[in-house]
């Protein structure tokens, strides 16, 4: 099957006669060959003035444009343009007029001959112009043709026509072999009928700049973030499902919205005139959360982590609260948590609500201080959203409180279908999306052992992001399992102009692109994420399936991911 771009299954083409034009040249020319569909140009010409004596003034320069509905490229026979004109057409032989028959009316349409001798000119110059600049011709046969889906022709052809140019309704069951024998009559001289690799990227070259890839990238981001943006039915049910419920645990696959919607409850119980904790985790993530509140909330919302609230109790209760670095965790783990208790004990202040984020990240014995500082204890309103998927912290069998049988958000409306996809291959499932969830770019991986290889390839991808994709240094962030000092990045501050920074507040306020670790960004996301350093899932005790999983998961419509070993995905 030949190759369509734009890249849309040729069925979904809203015009009756291009639709069936694509299909059959799509089914009938050779995989190799390129067919641009609706393709548009711009041309600069001049408004020039023949005189009486036959000289000629120059005009001014104008632009003039024009559309080709097919432009195909044959690597064996050259470039041909179609021009389609579908439905009942009708042509005026006293006066050259051409007509199209329109339910219960006759309309006027352009010749069509005219319209594919004009295309033709035009993409023959601009090819020439762009890749072959001093040749008299582009390197190969090149010409046009019209195409009747829906008529047959009797009689000869009108001025300026040939019956070789002529395609109608019979033609489309053998198309792609009509297109070979033109491509051969439109050949001029002893030019060669073949396209040699250099000759095919020079003209793919050149007819690339119509489509503007990376503006399009910028225009497609804002276009899919808007319909991502959409609840799920899923979600819309659940809204109403905690409305009814004073204790719940929700359970959703990365992307389903927990975090939206957990903030979403603390806010309606906010307006209830309820005090409420919001608690998650990652530091970064309850900054991002308590930054999004509403500024008439403030004081009746409390945003933090866990740990934060640990310390934080301890020191209102004078509790001694001395972290150790060297002790494998436990201080976190266990010490905390039982100094939290006690300062619970001591210190009055309770919570009517308490909302919990990232509910995986938690341990067992932390949700009875989660109880014990609600004001009705066993008995107020307790939700908690989780998705086991992304433990990366707990080195325990999940426990989340009984809160009755979770409710469950299965389908992501975060992701574009191709990184929804990457991310079900890394758990080896297939993760539900939106029904009209956008496609998206598929996900780049490439192998890059070297550290200066993979530092490279990352400075050329933010550079396009942010120079002809016209992303801002917000949009992008760059994870890793390691820490700054220890990524490819590790000696470099700036990509081009633009600063990087570890900080998530001053990335959120576009001073530049964002390197983090995959644990510290966990619960945050972006519209473009460069995975680096990865090494094989598992092979390390720093990175685990769930640590992919959770980075990957993190970018809504572009994903690149540069390893650092083979065998990565």
């Amino acid at each position: 099957m030949a190759r369509l771009i734009p890249k849309i299954d040729p069925k979904d083409i809203s015009n009756v006669g291009e639709r069936d034009v694509a299909m059959a040249l799509v089914a009938q020319l050779p995989d190799d060959c390129i067919i641009y569909h609706s393709y548009p140009w711009l041309k600069a010409t001049r408004n020039d003035i023949v005189r009486a004596d036959g000289t000629i003034k120059k005009g001014k320069l104008a632009l003039r444009e024009g559309e080709a509905d097919f432009v195909i490229v044959h690597p064996k026979g050259g470039i041909l343009i179609l021009e389609v004109k579908g439905g009942e057409i009708r042509y005026d032989s006293g006066n050259r007029g051409w007509f199209r028959q329109e339910s219960h009316r006759v309309v006027e349409i352009k010749d069509p001959f005219e319209q594919a001798r004009r295309n033709t000119h035009a993409l023959e110059q601009a090819i020439r112009k762009e890749s072959f600049r001093g040749q008299s011709n582009i390197p190969c046969p090149y010409g046009y043709a019209v195409v009747f889906p829906h008529c047959d022709y009797t009689g000869s052809a009108p001025p300026g026509a040939d019956t070789s140019v002529i395609f109608s309704a019979p033609d489309l069951e053998h198309l792609g072999q009509r297109v070979t024998k033109l491509l051969g009559l439109w050949k001029r001289g002893s030019a060669p009928v073949s396209l040699s690799k250099q000759e095919m990227s020079g003209i793919q070259l050149a007819l690339s700049p119509a489509f503007q890839l990376l503006p399009v990238l910028f225009r497609q981001v804002q276009e899919q973030e808007d319909r991502l943006h959409r609840l799920t039915e899923d979600q819309l049910r659940l809204l109403d499902f905690l409305d009814a419920h004073q204790r719940a645990a929700i359970q959703g696959v990365a992307g389903s919205g927990k975090t939206m919607l957990a903030s979403a409850q603390a806010q309606k119980f906010a307006r209830q005139g309820r005090k409420t904790l919001l608690v998650c985790y990652n530091k970064p993530l309850a900054e991002y959360l308590e930054s999004s509140l509403p500024t008439e909330l403030a004081g009746l919302i409390k945003v933090d982590t866990f740990h934060g609230l640990c310390a934080e109790w301890c020191r209102k209760a004078r509790i001694s609260f001395a972290p150790k670095w060297d002790d494998n965790g436990e201080f976190w783990k266990a010490t905390a948590p039982d100094l939290f208790l006690n300062a619970i004990d001591i210190v009055p202040q309770k919570f009517d609500a308490v909302v919990v984020d990232e509910g995986q990240d938690f341990y067992p014995d932390w949700w009875i201080a989660m109880e014990m500082i609600n004001s009705e204890g066993e008995n107020g309103p307790f939700y908690v959203f989780f998705d086991p998927a992304q433990n990366l912290y707990v080195d325990e069998d999940l426990a989340i409180p009984d809160l009755g049988k979770p409710f469950d958000l299965p389908t992501n409306c975060r992701n574009t279908r191709n990184i929804a996809l990457t991310c079900g291959k890394i758990r080896g499932v297939e993760i539900a999306v939106r029904s009209d969830a956008p496609e998206g770019v598929e996900s780049v991986i490439k192998r890059l052992p070297k550290a200066e290889s993979r530092s490279q390839e990352i400075k050329k991808i933010v550079s396009d992001w942010l120079g002809k994709g016209k992303l801002k240094p917000s949009q992008i962030a760059i994870l890793s399992p390691f820490e700054k000092s220890k990524t490819c990045l590790a000696n470099i501050d700036k990509i081009g102009r633009t600063p990087i920074c570890t900080n998530p507040n001053e990335w959120r306020a576009d001073k530049g692109v964002l390197l983090s670790t995959i644990r510290r960004f966990k619960g945050l996301e972006a519209d473009a994420i460069i995975m680096t350093d990865v090494p094989n899932p598992e092979s390390t005790p720093y990175f685990s399936i769930s640590d992919f999983y959770v980075g990957c998961s993190r970018a809504k419509h572009l994903l690149v991911i540069l390893a650092a070993e083979p065998d990565v995905l």
